[in-house]
């Protein structure tokens, strides 16, 4: 039986904190089986120093807009971690879009940072806002210059008006002072909306004071009116960065016009402990907060679990932090979802798993990268990719990974998992640099729905990552149910070119009778040569993905029957669905396997307005399994897992 090889996993600070420099790409690819269709070519790229013009799409049915923004030098610098880049805030209709400009090598070069800016929910935009210089000359940078950038809107709290909020940034800067060429930041903030000429701050920190910087991978803002960033404390060796066991985390507000921040550290897991990425976000509140940090946490090994979420949880806007909370993802006390979720044949078919393996001892692997959100009701929601994986490494091929949702409904108390896409993809060589699945979390401005996208490719002689679309699913947090997972860039003149797709942290959304319409803001890269060529950023414009209106109070109403989920849940031999009912007739169910196959039906005459199925599937193979119940011309499939 052939096997599939694992990918061993790097200590330490991995590819995230590694700035141009990435991790050994995959050259071992799992057998394809699925069919796919050709998109038609692209028409061309757009010379940055052409002008790009807007065009329309029919996607999903709908009309959507690409909006062409600012531009940047090259690729680097918004190619690695799903960093916040573009930030829309729904109170004031407003987006923004983080980037390096276009230039030379010094100080007028691409070492400048600069944002973009619509105020009109993303429909017009003043671009190429510069809010960062370098310093001065350098040896082999400019002095301090501008890197991996991370920007946000800060609306101070109440503030309904785009002309009385802030734009913030947090830029890495090269100045030398940690090691290798890192070790600096920038910070500041402008009055959004005054771009011509723009009036920014500009404040630089250097490694010194127990405090090695490199590369923040989380930045944000609350509703409170406050700006948060994070980053591992990575002294340099002379050899490599090292994680001390700290964290870096500063907290900004803005002060007579002005970002003000304060900065500390945060005492988090061991020194040497590995981090491939950290993130942070807050609940509508602005009281309810996580740090994600994803590690290996040597220093406090996990049951059968490799890389996985930590969270430090905040209630009090951030002023104290929790102890670490591990989301243990193998073992005894693991999350059933995901240990029963891939198939004996494909375990077995790995290197490091023989016939008659126990579930309870095989391991399981998250990263390299992930995004956060947090609910309306201040319960972490984490979305990546999960692979199989055992002691030395993992397994991200096609079969053996899948993007998912990993979340507490009780404020980090427990946690559960739910499988959302099955990647063909984790990565892919554009020129000399990687593009990962990049993924990304999101929700409307009160936490309700909730957003998860990432990369992969539905190209038919694609090979790896290369030819990216951006995929999105929606999440009702309150109800705990999934629209169905879109291409966003299917069909159009984008297909197979959206790369680096980026998701705002928030959408817009707007009710439309018994749905909301959400618009998600969307960014991608243009390569228009190699990866060290210019580049332009297209914006997505009125991408909508409707969510229904109050599903749990609605349900019975509009749809005329309700449906539990089936009890118990993961099952092993008798389970049981129970329907409810505002007439008579026949309810029909059907239970089918992840390929679409049937494995069970039932049909029965309904004269009690309620009816309970009990099936049996102890003579099922362990996995995720979908039961339909149909009543009439309706339908409500729900997912169930049997161990």
């Amino acid at each position: 039986m052939k096997k599939l090889l694992l990918i061993v996993l790097a200590v330490g600070l991995g590819f995230a904190t590694m700035a141009q420099v990435q991790r050994t790409a995959i050259s071992t690819k799992a057998p394809l089986d699925k069919l796919f269709v050709e998109a038609p070519a692209n028409s061309g790229s757009t010379a940055v120093n052409e002008t790009p013009t807007r065009h329309t799409d029919m996607l999903n049915g709908r009309a959507v807009t690409y909006v062409p923004i600012g531009q940047s030098g090259n690729a680097y610098g918004f190619y690695s971690n799903p960093r916040t880049y573009l930030w829309a805030d729904p109170s004031i209709n407003s987006v923004v879009f983080t980037h390096r400009m276009t230039g030379g090598t010094e100080i007028d070069g691409n070492s400048r940072v600069a944002y973009d800016v619509s105020t009109d929910m993303g429909a017009n935009w003043v671009n190429n806002v510069q809010i960062y210089s370098p310093l001065g000359p350098g040896a082999q940078y400019p002095d301090a210059a501008g890197r991996y950038p991370q920007g946000a809107i800060l609306n101070p709290e109440g503030n309904t008006s785009a002309d009385d909020a802030y734009y913030v940034y947090n830029v890495v800067a090269m100045d030398n002072s940690n090691g290798n060429l890192w070790g600096g930041i920038g910070y500041g903030s402008n009055p959004l909306t005054e771009t011509d000429p723009p009036n920014p701050t500009q404040t630089n920190l250097t490694s010194e004071d127990g405090m090695y910087r490199q590369i923040p991978d989380a930045f944000a803002t609350t509703q409170m009116g406050y700006s948060m960033h994070l980053e591992p404390n990575v002294p340099y060796d002379g050899a490599a960065w090292v994680y001390n066991g700290e964290l870096i985390f500063g907290m900004g507000q803005i002060e007579d016009g002005e970002l003000a921040l304060e900065e500390g550290t945060i005492d988090a897991l061991g020194e040497g402990d590995g981090i491939n990425d950290t993130k942070i976000a807050f609940a509508p509140d602005g009281m309810t907060g996580y740090i994600l940090i994803m590690s290996d946490s040597e220093s406090d090994p996990q049951d059968y679990t490799n890389y996985h979420p930590i969270f430090l949880k905040t209630e009090d806007g951030g002023d104290t932090w929790s102890d670490p909370i591990h989301v243990q993802f193998g073992g005894a006390d693991g999350i059933e979802a995901i240990k029963y979720y891939w198939p004996d044949t494909t375990i077995e078919n790995l290197d490091a798993y023989e016939a008659g393996f126990d579930r309870d001892e095989v391991w399981y692997n998250m990263g390299f990268q992930c995004d956060l959100i947090v609910d309306g009701m201040g319960n972490p929601h984490v979305t990546g990719l999960i692979t199989l994986a055992s002691s030395e490494g993992w397994y991200p091929y096609e079969n053996t990974m899948a993007t998912w949702h990993v979340y507490s409904n009780d404020g980090g108390i427990t946690f559960m998992a739910d499988p959302l896409y099955n990647n063909r993809f984790m990565e892919g060589a554009v020129g000399d640099i990687v593009q990962y699945n990049r993924p990304y979390a999101a929700s409307t401005y009160d936490g309700h729905y909730l957003f998860f996208s990432w990369l992969d490719t539905d190209k038919a002689s694609a090979t790896d990552l290369n030819d990216p679309n951006i995929y999105v699913i929606g999440y009702d947090s309150e109800d705990g149910t999934y629209s169905d997972v879109e291409n966003v860039t299917a069909f159009g003149v984008w297909w197979f070119n959206a790369y680096y797709g980026s998701m705002s942290q928030y959408v817009f959304a707007e009710q439309n009778g018994d749905m909301w319409d959400c618009e998600i803001p969307f960014v991608f890269e243009e390569l228009t040569g190699s990866d060290a060529d210019p580049v332009n950023f297209w914006y997505i414009d009125d991408y909508i993905l409707q969510m229904p209106l109050d599903i749990a109070d609605n349900v019975l109403e509009n749809q005329g029957f309700t449906v539990s989920q089936n009890q118990p849940n993961p099952a092993s031999a008798n389970t049981e669905v129970l329907v409810t009912t505002k007439t008579n007739g026949v309810i029909n169910l059907t239970v089918s396997n992840m390929l679409g196959q049937q494995m069970y039906a039932e049909s029965v005459q309904n004269n009690a307005l309620s009816h309970s199925f009990k099936f049996n599937v102890s003579d099922y193979e362990t996995g995720v399994y979908f039961y339909t119940i149909t009543i009439g011309e309706k339908s409500i499939t729900k997912k169930m897992v049997v161990n």
